[in-house]
């Protein structure tokens, strides 16, 4: 047996060789196919199927809250964290947990003692987190358990690998020196190892952790006030399954103790209880998994096309190739060679040749990475997930090389040693019995092509109509000539009144530039989110039935709708006037006017926020705008004077005359003056921020552009062959005809009507196929139905006239058929 495969083998080889120009348009279909499945492969692989560098961790779980009472217009902020009195609640109560930690999003910090001001990104974390997690340190030592009991009592931190290596140079002296953070001196415990970055999948690997109890400083305005009411939720809490309890099993546990906390605490939780899910699953982001999960199949699926329509140019060539060798195949039947040897022969072929193609495929894979690489969104560093070809790759690409080479090889092998050797050996093995058999096989392998090519091409185009529209989107103000910047007065422990003094002088040295035509003060920022806080509007804040809305806050300076160009629909915008010691006023977005008070005037009404006993009246009514990402929903937003509502956190935005980019400098030069210790951080154009919103759009567009036209190429190549062959194969009977007295554009006829006949079957199967499968994809699609009747069209259009070209060469070859020479050859 084993000599037998051998031999096989090297006659494969040998085969291989003869043809070389077989050989290269096999195998670099197959690269091309193969090498854009590893390729895409490769992102699924790290993103999804990578687990998080802990210890078991199949055996951790995150827990979240899920808030049935308050109305939330934000689909996608279902499940959230937890307060940090529910947290302890949950911690000291549960049985079903060896441990439960808690860890807060990435918070930045003024890093001082630099020759310029910088900002390090620090999350908050208790005292067991690393332990929990089960993280030993790459160097020096993490936090202890219970050393976070004590407030302010631990300035320590610990550094991710990623962060020690960019930022302090793998300098190992660092450890048990201090860095200072926000003016408060913290001791370097350790550094965490390579690839841990918390409890995320695509978070920032530049990052570091402080205990929690050092919250006060660390928190400023808003976050500092709300620390621990048991409303705000600003905790991810993971934790570690005692053994032998499973996720449904705590889960259920978790639940009691959670109405137990609603019956307790009922103004705080009532209507919220908790869901549990296992770590691999949450990591990606509990509320966007779906979403990533479509995408990875859209481009899974797509690359899968791609490569089907290249093992059936593989099928067409090994059915021409086979043709070819009819005499020799017959030969060795007559001699003895029994039909399962011929196609054993036959599947070792194309084995070798398939697994050429995916060696070759490993090499179009390692370029492609980098493409793919480049299409990330904006908050993945270079780094942020490892993207190398692990064993799961390599098997992934050997797997699809041979599952290629045995499935797509099988039937023309079973066809090819079905050969009459005497009608062969009677035609003088010309090819014409054999090949004849194969025709109907080849044009159903040609219209399988031109279905698939459409159905890939239908999603190319879906997406890039999808972009289009998302580019056109009105983001609600006029987003040209606008950039912004950050700055956190907290951090240097500026007080409410230096503060408010430092806006209006901000805001006038900026002005002060020539070319700023406006300049104003935002604690949120364009696409900066912000803080979420329910309302209950005047007389229903005592009703238990209540549920109250819950709607985003912007703490604003006067004049920053104007500068903004945001639309004043009715009202008035605040004024110098608006101050802590006169009446709570807000100007509400159209959205929330709408959603509180439905067929309603909302000018005059009032509302109170569930953390405070003030009510708010509403003083004027602004245009909605976008607030977390381009495609949203509309979101209810109030805006609130910042002379009543002090945000330390805050952005810098401003409008200019002309092109933003040049003034940035510029500006951040004029307001550094005015604390050398303060940084100015994220200085960018509007322009180039929703540009980065749109990245989702932007990759599925490009990638699945690129894929699409890969399977046209590939479609194209696979019909020219087919009637190239065909041609070739005719060559006597077109011959004759012409002998006849059949004219050049008869014959062209001929041959064009038996390729756009194809190609129009494979277009209508197409069709057929891609309406279903495109509907899956429609939850990715912005402002595009799935079944746009523009896109099916356009892309049917550009199909058919890429295969009547690819139709029109082998025509053209066959009206220059010589009548005398064919007739001689046969």
């Amino acid at each position: 047996m084993v000599g037998n495969f051998q031999q096989d083998l090297r006659g494969g080889l040998r085969m291989l060789k003869k043809s070389p120009g077989f050989t290269f348009v096999a195998v670099l279909s197959l690269a091309l196919g193969i090498g854009a499945n590893t390729a895409i492969f490769t992102i699924i692989n790290a993103v999804f199927l990578h687990p998080l560098p802990v210890e078991e961790p199949s055996r951790l779980a995150e827990m979240f809250t899920r808030d049935t009472q308050t109305i939330d217009a934000n689909t996608n902020f279902q499940l959230t964290g937890t307060s940090l009195p529910n947290y302890e609640d949950y911690r000291d109560q549960n049985t079903a947990f060896s441990g439960l930690a808690s860890v807060t999003f990435p918070i930045p910090l003024n890093w001082g003692g630099q020759a310029e001001p910088q900002q390090l990104n620090a999350s908050l974390v208790s005292g067991n987190f690393f332990d929990v997690l089960g993280v030993k340190p790459y160097r020096g030592r993490t936090f202890v358990a219970d050393g976070d009991k004590k407030l302010g009592g631990n300035p320590e931190v610990v550094l991710s690998y990623s962060l020690w290596v960019r930022r302090f140079g793998s300098d190992v002296r660092l450890i048990g020196r201090t860095i200072t953070l926000n003016g408060t001196p913290y001791t370097v415990l350790g550094v965490a190892p390579p690839n841990f970055k918390g409890i995320v999948s695509l978070g920032r690997p530049d990052v570091l952790w402080i205990p929690i109890s050092m919250r006060d400083y660390v928190l400023t305005g808003q976050l500092k006030n709300l620390e621990n009411h048991r409303r705000f939720r600003w905790l991810s809490i993971v934790g570690r399954l005692k053994p032998q309890v499973g996720v449904a099993e705590a889960r259920a546990a978790m639940k009691t103790i959670a109405a137990g906390l609603e019956k307790e605490y009922p103004r705080d939780n009532k209507g919220r209880t908790v869901e549990l899910f296992p770590l691999n699953e949450s990591a990606l982001g509990i509320n966007q998994r779906r979403q990533f999960s479509l995408a990875g199949g859209v481009l899974m699926g797509v690359v899968g096309l791609v490569l089907l329509i290249a093992c059936v140019n593989l099928a067409n060539l090994l059915l021409a190739q086979a043709a070819k060798r009819e005499k020799e195949l017959s030969i060795r039947a007559a001699m003895g060679a029994g039909r399962s040897r011929l196609v054993r022969q036959l599947l070792t072929e194309s084995t070798v040749l398939s697994l050429l193609g995916g060696l070759a495929g490993l090499l179009v894979a390692f370029g492609g990475r980098k493409i793919l690489w480049s299409f990330r969104p904006p908050f993945l560093l270079d780094g942020s997930i490892d993207l190398s070809f692990d064993a799961r790759v390599l098997g992934f690409t050997v797997a699809i090389s041979l599952l290629t080479g045995l499935v797509f090889g099988i039937i023309p092998a079973i066809k090819a040693s079905r050969t009459d050797i005497n009608e062969i050996l009677k035609v003088g093995g010309r090819g014409g019995a054999l090949g004849w058999t194969h025709n109907r096989l080849r044009g159903l392998l040609v219209i399988a092509e031109i279905a698939l090519a459409l159905v890939a091409l239908v999603g190319s185009g879906l997406f890039l109509r999808s972009m289009q529209n998302a580019q056109q989107y009105n983001p609600g103000f006029e987003s040209q000539n606008l950039f912004q910047m950050f700055f956190d007065l907290g951090a240097l422990r500026y007080d409410a009144d230096h503060g408010q003094q430092f806006f209006r002088d901000v805001i006038e040295r900026a002005k002060s530039v020539p070319g700023v035509v406006g300049a104003s003060v935002s604690s949120n920022g364009v696409l900066g989110g912000g803080i979420l806080a329910t309302i209950f509007r005047e007389g229903e804040q005592a009703d238990p039935n209540n549920r109250g809305t819950l709607v985003g806050f912007d703490d604003v300076t006067p004049g920053h709708f104007e500068t903004m160009r945001i639309p004043l629909l009715r009202g008035r915008d605040f004024t110098d006037f608006d101050r802590e010691n006169t009446t709570p006023v807000v100007v509400v977005n159209e959205a929330m006017a709408k959603m509180v008070w439905p067929g309603q005037e909302a000018l005059g009404k009032r509302f109170a926020i569930v953390t405070t006993p003030n009510l708010f009246q509403v003083v004027g009514v602004v245009g909605t705008t976008i607030v977390g990402q381009i495609g949203e929903d509309p979101q209810p937003v109030a805006y609130l004077p910042m002379r009543q509502q002090y945000s330390p956190f805050a952005t810098l935005v401003v409008r200019t005359t002309g092109n933003p980019e040049p003034l940035l400098g510029a500006v951040r030069t004029q307001v550094q003056q005015l604390d050398k210790n303060l940084a100015f951080t994220n200085g960018q154009t509007v322009q180039q921020i929703l540009g980065q919103g749109l990245w989702a759009a932007r990759m599925g567009a490009a990638l699945l552009g690129l894929f699409g036209a890969l399977a046209l190429i590939l479609a194209s190549i696979g019909i020219y062959g087919v009637l190239a062959y065909s041609v070739a194969q005719r060559t006597s009977e077109i011959g004759l005809r012409m002998a006849l007295g059949a004219q050049p554009h008869q014959v062209m006829r001929l041959v064009l009507k038996q390729g756009m006949l194809l190609a129009l079957v494979g277009a209508i199967v197409g069709v057929v196929v891609a309406l279903p499968v495109a509907r899956l994809a429609s939850g990715l699609l912005y402002g595009v139905s799935a079944s746009d009747p523009l896109t099916y069209a356009g892309i049917t259009l550009l199909l058919m006239g890429v295969a009547l070209l690819a139709c029109y060469l082998p025509a053209r070859r066959a009206t220059r058929i010589d009548p005398l020479v064919a007739l001689r050859v046969d």
